[in-house]
């Protein structure tokens, strides 16, 4: 997903979250020397908050969609097939098209 509606509280937890992730980032490639990548990488995450406190997006924000959803580390993002009930059918028109 590129795009995300998200009222102003979650957007705010989300931007710490981001913040606090790029903490801990910046702190392990200083310590492995990687100091150019590190300085990119705070100037390019610093750009996308900004974006974010200003216009409420960013080039991007997919990056981002774990802070957005409050998702745990690691975990999956939301699909199509999370919003449909346990025994649901579906007709796909094209599907040579449509499903690998």
């Amino acid at each position: 997903a590129s795009h995300y509606v998200a009222s102003h509280d979650r957007m705010t937890r989300a931007m710490v979250g981001i913040e606090a992730e790029l903490a801990d980032r910046l702190k392990v490639l200083e310590s492995e020397g990687k100091l150019l990548e590190a300085q990119r990488l705070r100037m390019r995450t610093d750009y996308d908050l900004e974006m974010l406190r200003q216009v409420g997006f960013c080039n991007g924000i997919e990056n981002y969609s774990r802070h957005i959803d409050g998702r745990a580390p690691g975990s999956a993002p939301s699909t199509l097939i999370d919003y449909f009930p346990d025994d649901f059918l579906v007709v796909i028109d094209e599907s040579h098209v449509t499903v690998p």
